[in-house]
């Protein structure tokens, strides 16, 4: 019976790859047996999915190429190794983590329980909100920005807090005057990823997340995205809609551009990661969202499975030659990372 059940899974997964390969064959113009093929031999390799199959143009890639791609599946195995789980509750709880990560945290935080009308109002001084964040949900799910101005604002929102139950409420981030005139709408961040083993420690593949309309920049939900240079802060291009694959030159409600803007303080944000990254080492692989205030580079959240598109992106290959991001977590198969220049723009090895 036992194994009938797994004829019959792998019937039905040689069923959607079949599937899946036709359909790419049909936009791409390829044909559909080879598609079945390379796919077939991707799945052996890194178990990879179908979205990561075509966002990253795996089909077009050398071989050599292939062997770089990183997918959930090698991620997973690298932190199954290398992170001890008894860490991973000072991300997930954002509380927490206000505390752990206190020195770049930059704003005022405390639990939903302890807000009063008169506390928020405090709180909202300078921008006359502030943001509620359920503690331990993930991908934007939850959060809201809340209107704190006036006395019977403050009472709304505070209605709207206690009915939410457990979280966080904190000081609203004002933005530096560049992001701000990218998008005056939401906060934008930057997501740098970092990977940690016996192998060493790396900061890589910093992200712009700009919100496209919503009023929280979340990669996954709504946001537009660009790769930025790690040793000059300049954007080096234009940004992907994770979701649609849209291309966009400029912010659609500014009209600013992307590519070639040169983000303020850039050499304070890499020293603060620099400081931070050594308290969440025992976590191996970590995205870290950074904002950029007037004062400085300040921590917004750091997430223990983080989302990975558009690091590894098609449209921006041409960043790293076409290589993805694997050789940094080759630590599993005990391989040290080394940068023959192809990484240059995107990785940064912490001494």
């Amino acid at each position: 019976m036992k194994q009938l059940d797994e004829v019959k899974r792998y019937l039905n997964a040689r069923k959607h790859i079949r599937q899946f390969a036709g359909e790419y064959a049909e936009k791409s113009g390829e044909d559909p047996k080879d598609v079945e093929r390379d796919i077939l031999q991707a799945k052996k390799r890194n178990h990879i999915s179908f979205a990561e199959y075509e966002w990253t143009g795996y089909y077009h890639l050398t071989p050599e190429q292939k062997k770089t791609i990183s997918t959930l599946w090698t991620r997973m195995e690298f932190r199954k190794q290398f992170t001890d789980r008894r860490y991973i509750g000072m991300l997930m709880n954002k509380y927490i983590f206000s505390k752990v990560f206190g020195d770049f945290y930059g704003r005022w935080c405390m639990r939903a329980s302890e807000a009063d009308a008169k506390s928020l109002r405090e709180m909202a001084k300078e921008s006359g909100r502030v943001v509620y964040k359920p503690n331990c949900k993930g991908m934007g799910q939850g959060i809201r920005v809340l209107s704190a101005r006036t006395e019977e604002e403050a009472k709304e929102a505070l209605q709207y807090i206690q009915k939410s139950g457990g979280g966080i409420v904190e000081e609203y981030i004002c933005q530096d005057d560049l992001l701000t005139s990218l998008n005056p709408n939401a906060v934008s961040v930057i997501r740098f990823y970092s990977a940690s083993s016996p192998e060493g420690e790396f900061l890589f593949a910093p992200v712009l997340t700009v919100a496209h309309k919503n009023k929280i920049s979340n990669g996954c939900k709504d946001a537009l995205t660009a790769m930025v240079d790690i040793r000059t802060g300049e954007v080096l291009t234009d940004a992907v809609d994770q979701n649609s694959g849209e291309i966009y030159q400029a912010h659609p409600s500014t009209g600013m551009a992307f590519k070639g803007l040169k983000l303020n303080n850039w050499d304070k944000t890499i020293q603060m990661m620099r400081r931070a990254l050594p308290l969440g080492r025992k976590i191996s692989n970590i995205g870290w969202d950074v904002a950029l205030t007037k004062e400085g580079p300040i921590l917004v959240e750091a997430n223990t499975i983080p989302g990975f598109m558009t690091a590894q992106y098609a449209g921006f290959g041409w960043i790293t030659d076409g290589y993805g991001y694997q050789p940094l977590f080759d630590a599993v198969h005990g391989k040290s990372f080394e940068d023959d220049g192809r990484y240059e723009r995107v990785v940064l090895k912490l001494e």
